[in-house]
């Protein structure tokens, strides 16, 4: 039942997330008059899948669910068609920003359906805000906190002699301390506790570890307006794009290594557990993999929506076109290199089954 869960929340969150992406560029590409030849969600590899003709356009469901394409006429993208024809209807034939726009429609929808999402959850769920003080809420089971003694309620006071005045303060006391003793003084009901704990630590997506001992502050439960709901949610977007390409910056330098992502398993996993806790959780994660989304087809890579937008603007930049015996080089080797990403994600996936 767990399995049949994990694979339904997946294909819930993937289709919603690759409709809405192809969809940018399909109202892109209508918007500046390219010819839109087909629109599918997954990839009818060898054939395999649904399509139905609407006009100019096919559309189609491919029998592999993972991904999605527009397909617009003259533009040399993951089918290696070369064909142009020199009309104006044809990719090549726009300027520099309107491939550009064309390229990144699918990226601009999925950051605004999740600045839709977070701010429908903020509206309807209303939002969780830390209380200013140093009382503990929750203490974590089975974390340096818990095993030293600590429960729900605690009020700290001091961490290594400084006098703590918020929650702000212990965070930042604690997190700058991973894999060390701290001393804390604690009130419980009018008694005063001192416990040396030994600090774990976490990996953040900037590459660095934080110290941590498992603890979490009380919260208040405040119901926004409309507008406030709004701000919430866009400082959620602005707050998960900041963590993602933190996260993206920290692979390439080489702080944070690729064992850490995750592939379609791990993120059924985690769309399975989000549909056991309630539809809030799911749309949450969907908000969050829509940025996820977002962000990793921007990079400026061959195959990815960022590589297409690139050769757009070098092109723009030199005054003439790429050859197209370069691009489809191009495009060759950065396809096999996703390819051999995506297996290398998969193997990640199944070391964690196992």
């Amino acid at each position: 039942m767990d399995i049949l869960i994990n694979i339904f929340s997946f294909l819930f969150i993937i289709t919603i997330l690759v409709v809405i992406h192809e969809l940018g560029h399909f109202v892109a590409a209508k918007s500046i008059g390219l010819k839109v030849e087909k629109f599918y969600v997954g990839f009818n590899l060898f054939g395999l899948g649904i399509k139905k003709q609407i006009n100019e356009t096919e559309f189609g469901i491919g029998l592999f669910p993972i991904g999605g394409y527009v397909k617009v006429s003259g533009m040399i993208d993951e089918s290696l068609d070369e064909q142009y024809n020199g009309e104006d209807y044809e990719y090549i034939s726009k300027n520099m920003l309107q491939k550009v726009w064309f390229t990144s429609g699918g990226v601009i929808f999925n950051f605004i359906l999740a600045f839709i999402l977070f701010s429908g959850i903020t509206f309807f769920n209303g939002r969780s805000i830390p209380e200013n003080s140093t009382i503990i809420g929750e203490v974590v089971a089975d974390q340096p906190a818990y095993l030293s003694g600590m429960i729900n309620g605690d009020k700290i006071i001091s961490i290594d002699d400084f006098y703590v005045n918020n929650w702000d303060d212990i965070k930042n006391q604690v997190h700058a301390k991973p894999n060390q003793n701290i001393y804390l003084q604690y009130d419980r009901d009018g008694e005063i506790i001192s416990s040396t704990i030994l600090t774990s630590s976490m990996l953040i997506p900037s590459g660095d570890s934080i110290g941590v001992i498992g603890i979490r502050p009380n919260f208040d439960i405040i119901q926004p307006s409309f507008a406030g709901s709004l701000y919430y949610g866009l400082n959620d977007l602005v707050g998960w794009l900041s963590i993602m390409s933190q996260s993206i910056i920290s692979f390439f330098t080489g702080n944070l290594d690729i064992k850490n992502f995750g592939g379609p398993i791990q993120i059924a996993s985690v769309a399975g557990e989000a549909t056991k806790v309630g539809i809030i959780a799911l749309v949450n994660l969907m908000a969050v993999l829509s940025v996820n989304l977002g962000i990793i087809n921007i990079l400026p890579f061959p195959g990815l929506d960022g590589g297409h937008a690139l050769i757009a603007i070098i092109e723009g930049a030199i005054g003439r076109r790429i050859p197209f015996k370069t691009l489809m080089v191009i495009q060759q080797v950065g396809v096999l290199f996703l390819i051999l990403f995506f297996f290398i994600i998969m193997k990640n996936d199944i070391s964690r089954l196992f």
